[in-house]
Formats: C-alpha cells, sequence, structure tokens
C-alpha cells in the first residue's frame, strides 16, 4: 500500500491534467499485465524540466508517482529526470514490491519523452 507521505501527494493531485503548446513532449506508458496506464507531459527549457503535468490511470501506486514526478521534477536535469523521480521515491517511503511497477511505468514514460 502507499506510505503516508505518497499518499500526501497523491492527495493533492498536483500536476493533474495536460501541458500543451511549443516546447512539450508527451511520454507515455502501460503496464503489460494490469492495464495501468501512465502520460506525461513535460516543458523543458535549456536541459532542465521546467513543468510535468500527468493523466493516470489504474492502481492508486501509479498516480501517486505521476504526481510525484509534477512535484520532483521540475527543475532537474533532462538527463536525471528518473534518478530524481527515483530518488524522491525513496524520500517519501517508497513503494511496496508489488507497487514497483508504478515506479518502472514512471521511468518508461520518462524515456519515451526523452528524459534519461
Amino acid at each position: 500500500m502507499v506510505g503516508p507521505r505518497l499518499r500526501a501527494v497523491l492527495q493533492a493531485g498536483v500536476g493533474a491534467g495536460d501541458l500543451s503548446g511549443p516546447g512539450v513532449v508527451i511520454g507515455c506508458a502501460e503496464h503489460p499485465v494490469c492495464g495501468d496506464r501512465l502520460e506525461l507531459s513535460l516543458r523543458f527549457e535549456a536541459g532542465v524540466v521546467r513543468e510535468v503535468r500527468w493523466r493516470a490511470a489504474g492502481c492508486p501506486a501509479t498516480t501517486a508517482v505521476a504526481a510525484l514526478a509534477a512535484v520532483a521534477l521540475p527543475g532537474a536535469p533532462v538527463a536525471a529526470a528518473a534518478a530524481t523521480l527515483r530518488r524522491a521515491l525513496a524520500e517519501h517511503g517508497g513503494l511496496a514490491p508489488a507497487e514497483r511497477h508504478a515506479e518502472a511505468m514512471a521511468v518508461r514514460a520518462l524515456a519515451a519523452a526523452g528524459c534519461g
């Protein structure tokens, strides 16, 4: 189950929605077994993530990781986005083994958007 610190991020719902306009890239990922889906919209500027918005469907862990991306990634170098998200997850208590697919999906969505 999503821990209390990560649950607070989930409940705040920061970053839900889309970005549009120039400089926006979109990365999507889906879990082939459970069907969870994640879409991250990101705006980059000078090699840095400036804004993140998300759409997620599936378990609470997927939504919590998406919301955490919107909180943790602005200001991070594009090349370090995945590492920044992983570090933020650890700082927020991490995920249970059955929830780690949410982290893997977020990393795949970041890679699809051109982030490291």
